[in-house]
């Protein structure tokens, strides 16, 4: 796919985008899906923006290099006008001149060689007694080719920096994906942490008007003369504890709020920073998504689409173009050198170019240029640095593999193990909710106490809590497998 088309298009969603564009900072409250968020951040996430700038600037930085086998035109113009002393009687005592030249000049990629095309234009003007005539003009045409046969010689060594900033415009592009990627885990990780947050809330709120209800219930036992201060006292001391386990999950709501805020549309504005924000999409069953793969699967797919894993192999394959530069150039210089040249002289302008574009009078001429520096020692010492580098960006290839099936294996691991957490978080709220129902039952038949009710509303909080959180964290155990892969929110990656 050309380098262009990856910059300007968009990442591709597994899931469903909104076609209208969601609006965040008009302070109103904003029910918000995880997919909405996923549009809002890709069209406002500043680092996204950045990393998208970068990219363009490698692209045409990588389109300039190609210049170098561009048409290059120069050009002189000049007049001269000489006034000196006559050495003899004869000798004249003046000298106007004027010249014309251009080269247009062009090196071939095909073959590393460059074609220099010359003309040039004089006339001279004397009072010499020895000119034959007073004025006279020279013309020159001249076809100049220059083929070098071993140092720069051929296709590999003329385009190898243009290969180089090729594959560093690809890596822009891949560095772009990664960025677009991981702000997609980063929001979805926000989004369900924003979820739990509130889901948190919502559960402290709920215990909390279980410990009221349960002070009332002592209250009026106590001013019936069947409950005693003590427990009344200890369902206070648990509305107290609950009261600040609601404050604490109000503060932690309002930051993960703010989390998810600064990455969809990061600034300082103070009505943006205000806004509510109410997550919209359910946390997801532990049924729900497609089968865990065996890790063996997921990680072929992770080596073929990671990001990371492609600007490894592109940084490979611009050292190997480095490597192959630094070769030709320890070689000794030998250049084929070809002219064929045409000169016109006349007292006529018109005549002297006639006689030259004839090549009436043409001169030929072939040559062999050798250089060669004695000892060679920056060629040599540049040569090996960059087959070091190759060995090294090899090296980093085969670490980040490793590294990447470590991080493949626990992904699927976690996957697995965070789906036995939501069914075995849902048996443990089943049970919680039981208990507490016998218990009151048996409190209302005056076998239990108030203390020990306090203790299963506690678990049963702690239960709701739990299968709340393990719902979240399933949701990014899932995020994650398909970010470890190269996958996430991307149908067909480019």
């Amino acid at each position: 796919m050309p380098i262009a088309l990856l910059v300007a298009a968009p990442l591709a969603f597994a899931v469903s985008i909104q076609s209208n564009p969601v609006q965040v900072g008009s302070g109103a409250p904003l029910a918000l899906t995880l997919e909405a968020a996923y549009q809002i951040a890709l069209e406002n996430n500043l680092g996204l923006k950045v990393e998208a700038a970068n990219t363009e600037v490698a692209l045409y930085n990588s389109r300039a290099t190609w210049g170098a086998f561009d048409w290059v035109l120069d050009a002189r113009a000049g007049y001269s006008d000489a006034e000196f002393q006559p050495r003899d009687v004869f000798g004249g005592s003046s000298d106007k001149s004027t010249e014309f030249t251009f080269d247009f000049t062009r090196p071939f990629a095909a073959t590393g060689g460059t074609l220099k095309t010359h003309f040039g234009t004089s006339e001279s003007r004397t009072n010499s007694a020895f000119q034959v005539e007073p004025r006279s003009t020279t013309d020159i045409i001249s076809l100049q080719y220059t083929q070098p046969l071993m140092r720069g010689a051929w296709r590999e060594y003329a385009t190898a920096r243009q290969r180089e900033s090729e594959f560093e415009a690809r890596r822009a592009d891949q560095k772009l994906r990664e960025t677009r990627q991981k702000l997609v885990l980063d929001v979805t990780f926000a989004y369900w942490s924003l979820v739990a947050a509130g889901d948190a809330l919502g559960v402290a709120e709920s215990s909390l008007e279980l410990a009221k209800k349960q002070l009332d219930q002592n209250q009026r036992l106590l001013d019936a003369g069947t409950g005693t201060s003590v427990e009344v006292l200890q369902a206070e001391a648990g509305v107290a504890t609950r009261e600040e386990a609601r404050l604490k999950a109000e503060v932690d709501v309002k930051k993960a709020a703010d989390d998810l805020k600064q990455l969809l549309v990061p600034g300082k504005n103070a009505e943006l920073w205000d806004s509510e924000l109410t997550p919209a999409t359910p946390l997801p069953e532990a049924s729900s998504g497609p089968p865990v793969p065996a890790w063996g699967n997921a990680f072929a797919i992770a080596i073929d689409r990671r990001a990371d894993l492609r600007q490894q192999r592109l940084a490979i394959d611009s050292a190997s173009a480095r490597h192959t530069r630094t070769k030709s150039e320890r070689k000794p210089g030998l250049d084929l050198d070809l002219t064929a040249s045409s000169q016109g002289f006349a007292v006529e302008r018109s005549d002297a170019l006639e006689t030259t574009a004839q090549f009436d009078f043409p001169t030929y001429r072939a040559a062999l240029v050798f250089n060669y520096a004695l000892g060679n020692n920056s060629a040599s010492n540049l040569e090996r640095a960059a087959w070091a580098s190759v060995r090294a960006a090899r090296l980093a290839y085969d670490e980040l593999e490793s590294k990447i099936a470590a991080e493949v294996r626990d992904a699927v691991r976690q996957v697995t193990y965070q789906a036995e957490a939501v069914r075995a978080a849902d048996k443990s709220l089943e049970l919680a909710r039981r208990q507490l129902a016998a218990e009151e039952l048996k409190f209302q038949n005056e076998i239990s106490t108030t203390f020990n009710i306090l203790t299963f509303q506690q678990d049963l909080t702690q239960a709701m809590s739990n299968a709340r959180r393990a719902r979240a964290d399933y949701a990014k155990a899932r995020a994650t497998l398909a970010s470890v892969q190269g996958l996430l929110g991307e149908v067909d990656g480019p």
